[in-house]
């Protein structure tokens, strides 16, 4: 039984086919996403798999020959077949897989792509209906056009992220590794939605492209606009454009968040909060536009370090509450980990190890009602599901040992890994439907 035959029909992409030749981790948390809508997705492999599979290690993270946590992150409910893509007959079934889909998404360098036969122009002549995408680490035209991408480079470097975000005068932030890929998986993932309702309508397929630099340059269009009207970029904290939209320490040396963007009808309100009825009505700093005409942030800045430092963080998380000023504890992973929020809304689902016991994974963000939660199956080993797809395409057991044996394609012939489906915190407590 292929996984997405385990999952019975589930989602708003039910009988939608996706091929994929992707490896790390944009391209495939693409695929991710709409697999956990409920699409039929063939992961094409080499031989050696998704480079993706090598990475672990790296950070402390463990493989099996049957479980890989890392390769988890970006590949669940999808279908693994591992094909010699430089085999004539390997590449045949891959473009029969091709011409059968909904979607070919795909990260292989465009010349790579263009002596494969794989490139845009090729297959939308030989499948006018099928829908072709490619991220990207940079854009289709100009210098870098061709160069390889990563989000370290091209989305956190290029793309301004790990220059903006530090205190200013401090080294460049090294944000957690992908964390662009993640975020453009997103919108890759929307245009590929976009494409595909605009098939369903004329039945045309078209190209869609994504990449990481582009990505950062969209995601940081506030301060791009900033920019060009004098808010240089990295900040201090201790002069931001806003004071009460910025950091303070607590008494109890932790770091609380508030998000007050309307300085002047909230200014009041800020200086009761903190104890300074002294200030209340001060012409100094009640609005934004004296703030920052005599650039008095830093003044304001010091009187509210001075207010929040003499009470523990949970005690004005609970008085910020009560006036109704957007804020938070500043989070570190380990505190993301024990958030009760992010499991009752399954940002984060629990999993099961064979070999590593219980850990926590997140979850593709979108939500559909009618749904509900989705069903999650973890990935398998290279080429688990190559000979059970060569059968629907009417290849013999025979036939596929043969082209197995000449280097064609490539079988998995190791221990069953069963299609265990991982269910929402609230489905496991019943509070919740599985629509599967």
């Amino acid at each position: 039984m292929t996984v997405t035959e385990k999952l019975n029909g589930y989602g708003p992409l039910a009988g939608i086919k996706v091929v994929e030749m992707c490896t790390y981790v944009a391209a495939p948390a693409t695929v991710r996403v709409l697999s956990e809508m409920g699409a039929e997705v063939i992961k094409i492999e080499s031989f050696a798999g998704d480079t993706q599979r090598t990475q672990g290690p790296g950070f402390g993270c463990e493989l099996t020959d049957t479980e890989d946590p890392t390769i988890d992150l970006n590949n669940t409910n999808k279908n693994w077949v591992s094909l010699n893509l430089k085999d004539p007959e390997g590449l045949a079934i891959a473009k029969k897989m091709i011409g059968e889909a909904d979607i070919f998404m795909n990260n292989m360098r465009t010349a790579a792509l263009k002596k494969l036969g794989l490139d845009y122009e090729t297959l939308h002549e030989e499948f006018p209906g099928l829908i072709w995408g490619q991220m990207r680490g940079y854009g289709e035209f100009g210098e870098f056009a061709h160069a390889p991408g990563y989000d370290a480079v091209c989305w956190a470097a290029r793309g301004g992220v790990a220059g903006t975000f530090p205190e200013k005068d401090t080294s460049p932030a090294i944000p957690p590794q992908a964390f662009g890929d993640y975020n453009t998986a997103i919108m890759m993932a929307a245009g590929l939605l976009g494409a595909l309702v605009n098939k369903l309508r004329t039945g045309q397929g078209d190209k869609v492209v994504v990449n990481l630099y582009h990505s950062a340059i969209w995601g940081g269009s506030i301060g791009l606009c900033a920019q060009q009207f004098g808010a240089d970029y990295p900040k201090s904290r201790t002069d931001v454009p806003n004071p009460f939209n910025n950091t303070y320490k607590t008494a109890d040396n932790k770091w609380l968040y508030i998000c007050q963007p309307q300085h002047n009808r909230y200014y009041n309100d800020m200086m009761k909060i903190i104890g300074r009825d002294d200030l209340v009505d001060d012409p100094r700093y009640a609005t934004i536009e004296n703030v920052k005409a005599n650039h008095l942030q830093p003044e304001l800045i010091t009187i509210l370090d001075e207010g929040f430092s003499k009470k523990d963080l949970e005690e004005w998380l609970k008085i910020l509450a009560e006036w109704d000023v957007p804020s938070q504890k500043v989070f570190r992973f380990t505190d993301i980990l024990k958030d009760d929020e992010a499991y009752v809304n399954d940002a984060i689902r629990k999993v099961k190890y064979n070999a590593f016991g219980e850990h926590a994974l997140p979850t593709t963000p979108i939500r559909f009602g009618g749904y509900g939660d989705p069903p999650i199956i973890l990935s398998k080993p290279i080429g688990y599901h190559t000979a059970e797809y060569l059968e629907h395409y009417g290849y013999t057991p025979e036939q596929i040992a043969e082209l197995e044996e000449k280097g064609a394609v490539k079988c998995y012939h190791g221990e069953e890994v069963p299609d265990v489906i991982f269910k929402s915190e609230r489905q496991e407590k019943g509070e919740a439907p599985c629509n599967w």
